[in-house]
């Protein structure tokens, strides 16, 4: 056996493995027979990450308990393990690499499936340039598509750079999230605040992004002000032209002042129609997905979180129903436009789109192969579902499918075409102006728009038949407005803002790379940030917008100031320098050590920087903030707050003289307890029967709980 297929994750190799002649399966690979390989050959996986940087503790043991003293944290020679539930595995992979002649990386095709395929590779003690090397790069899971991929290889050393850059970056996180993680918690625990704050790359200049909007809606004073309107109607329903140049009053003196100027006042007028303009436009479909395109659709329109709507996608795409996820490029090339021309119809029997589809020129604005580099756009597969399959599918999957299929079929119909009229009216000589559209043919629009949609742009764009020169009678009055504050972050809005994030930085320099770059994190990670924002209890999702918590505010409050982890800019200026290490440009060893330095800045500074906020009003305002909300009820004992120390709840008093002790466990004989049983225990004195207590002798047992003298006792029901 002289050749080994290295696969991401187990379904991965059973796809390959399906496309060949003959496979046989093993423990941890299969055996494949095919006139591809004709010596034979064997395909193996991981588990996604097999292998990972060790953490602080594994190199000293006095890294196991943080300490401002043993920071910074840098390693000589960065090390990797591979976890005790993974070994066996790992074992089975090594064994086969080392045997093999030639190594085929099989793995996802983008940076991070590079990272995984070489750390194991180099995990198990073979070298870039020890064996015959290449690698597998598709973009569908279909049979005939792994084939070609097999006939179609590429050497490997062509995107070892990927590795080279995806590796840069995890050991910068790794030192970033290692150092700076125990140094803002452990210097904000000096200043009396509870539990820990991860610091990331990414992670945190996106929650700083809904700090600053929720801030930002929190401050915002709304105001009112008056637009001059001309008020008309056309069969009963009523229509406007507003002021040409655009312009609103902030007071009712301001604008009566105006139109006494202009010879006005409000009430009936005459109005001179002084010119109608009535131009044919049309509108193209909207371009195929992305992946954080369609995450922000599916939140849009499913309420679906990112990380939902990704493996959602990817389950369609395991299916072999839709194409590669993780892609950024809304791009397909001519071979993608080939085939889909071909199943065109097969698509529309499915969906049951009736509309002629005959428009199949290769437009830039979808089939551009100058602008695909990793992956192309997500779009339906050969591998079409029967009417049954697509039925019965889970409601986001279904909708997914259908909407990703719709629009990629969009691109053959016929534009939206409509006919905008602008009319200029002249009331005396103060100019304004009113705006309509008529639609002529709905084109791609009734592929993608539901009928009641459509029945009410039609409806709202009536504007009544006039002619130039005529006069006409209209209401001129000052509509009474008021500003509104920015919208709230949804979890489809800040994946948008993510990518986006460019537009909000100063300098032309940071806007300019991260518009290369595609804003802050990538298709594949942004997801999984936002999930680990949740998950660290820095944000909450409440009816479908995202609410800094008291800790993120904490956290917010203390990086406000702060240039580099604040904003989007030093993610910037990272991802320039990670794109310079992939594109050799750049060396790993210069990236770490500018690293390095930071860090060593970042830990003289920060207790500094903390030492001046804690002394601002608004500091303690957000300590009060987040005492409150840590609450959950008075201490019996003194009276004091009791809130949550991590493992139990305990009383804020502990550090008074003399010092409280009182505390609850989270976790009483097993049975971990709720917070409204906590609630009660406290305002009442004891709780109501909890069932499922476990006994010593491991046998299960109901009780209430009680406070006597300062401690929990068990009270048992009478039998």
């Amino acid at each position: 056996m002289t050749t080994i297929i290295l696969a991401e994750k187990p379904s991965q190799a059973k796809e390959y493995a399906q496309a060949m002649a003959k496979q046989t399966k093993k423990n941890g690979y299969f055996e494949i027979e095919d006139e591809l390989f004709p010596e034979g050959a064997a395909v193996t996986y991981g588990f996604g990450h097999l292998v990972d940087l060790l953490l602080p503790k594994d190199y000293a043991a006095h890294h196991a308990k943080w300490s401002l003293e043993n920071l910074p944290i840098f390693p000589e020679t960065m090390q990797y393990n591979v976890s005790k539930d993974k070994m066996p595995q790992f074992n089975i992979v090594k064994k086969l690499l080392q045997d093999a002649n030639r190594i085929i990386i099989a793995t996802d095709c983008d940076r991070e499936g590079e990272l995984i395929a070489w750390l194991i590779i180099q995990q198990a003690g073979i070298k870039k340039g020890d064996k015959q090397m290449q690698r597998l790069w598709i973009n569908s899971l279909e049979k005939e598509a792994i084939r070609k991929g097999f006939v179609n290889l590429k050497d490997a050393n062509d995107t070892y750079p990927k590795f080279m850059e995806a590796q840069t970056r995890q050991m910068s996180d790794w030192l970033v999230g290692m150092n700076l993680s125990p140094l803002y918690t452990l210097s904000l625990q000096e200043k009396g605040t509870q539990g820990t704050f991860p610091i990331g790359r990414v992670q945190t200049p996106t929650l700083m992004m809904v700090y600053r909007r929720q801030k930002e809606i929190k401050q915002f004073q709304s105001k009112d002000y008056f637009e001059l309107e001309l008020q008309g109607k056309n069969n009963g329903r009523p229509w406007k032209a507003t002021l040409k140049e655009n312009q609103n009053f902030d007071t009712k003196q301001n604008y009566t002042a105006f139109l006494q100027s202009k010879q006005l006042q409000e009430g009936s007028q005459e109005v001179c129609v002084a010119d109608i303009q009535m131009q044919e436009k049309e509108t193209a479909s909207p371009r195929l997905f992305s992946l954080s395109a369609l995450q922000v659709a599916m939140s849009k329109q499913q309420k679906a979180s990112p990380k939902q709507t990704l493996e959602a996608v990817q389950h369609l795409y395991e299916k072999k129903w839709l194409t590669y996820p993780r892609t950024d490029s809304v791009y397909i090339t001519e071979n993608e436009f080939a085939y889909l021309l071909e199943k065109k119809k097969d698509y529309q029997s499915l969906l049951a789109i009736q509309q002629d589809l005959n428009s199949t020129e290769q437009r830039t604005r979808y089939v551009n192969s100058k602008k695909v580099q990793e992956h192309h756009a997500i779009i339906p597969t050969k591998t079409i579902p029967k009417p049954s399959d697509l039925k019965a599918l889970p409601p986001l999957e279904k909708n997914i499918y259908e909407l990703v299929t719709r629009t990629t079929l969009a691109m053959f119909a016929d534009p939206f075409r409509y006919e905008e009229t602008i009319i200029d009216l002249l009331a005396k000589e103060l100019a304004f102006v009113t705006k309509g559209k008529v639609e002529r043919s709905p084109g791609w629009k009734s592929i993608l728009k539901e009928p009641a949609e459509k029945q009410k742009e039609e409806q709202e764009a009536m504007l009544p038949a006039l002619e130039k020169g005529t006069l006409i009678s209209m209401e001129l009055q000052a509509a009474a407005k008021k500003t509104h504050p920015p919208k709230p972050f949804t979890e489809g809005t800040l994946i948008q803002a993510m990518k986006q994030a460019g537009k909000e930085l100063d300098t032309d320099q940071a806007q300019a790379i991260l518009k290369e770059v595609e804003g802050i994190g990538t298709e594949a990670t942004r997801a999984d940030v936002i999930e680990r924002l949740k998950a660290q209890a820095y944000i909450v999702v409440a009816k479908n917008q995202l609410e800094v918590t008291a800790k993120g505010q904490q956290l917010g409050r203390v990086l406000e100031d702060d240039k580099l982890f604040s904003s989007a800019e030093m993610t910037a200026a990272w991802e320039k320098d990670l794109r310079s290490i992939g594109e050799e440009v750049l060396t790993q060893e210069v990236f770490l050590k500018r690293i390095r330095h930071l860090v060593k800045q970042y830990i003289k500074q920060v207790p500094e920087t903390l030492q001046k906020i804690s002394q601002s009003d608004e500091w303690k305002d957000v300590q009060q903030q987040v005492q409150a909300a840590s609450s959950i009820g008075n201490c019996p004992v003194c009276g004091r707050s009791i809130v949550d120390k991590g493992a139990f709840y305990g009383c804020e008093g502990y550090l008074d003289n003399p010092s409280c002790s009182f505390s609850i466990s989270k976790k009483i004989r097993g049975k971990a307890l709720g917070k409204r049983d906590l609630t009660a225990l406290l305002s009442k004195g004891s709780t109501n029967v909890i069932k499922g207590f476990t006994s010593k002798a491991g046998k299960s047992f109901d009780a209430q709980l009680k406070i006597e003298d300062g401690k929990v006792q068990f009270v048992f029901p009478k039998r």
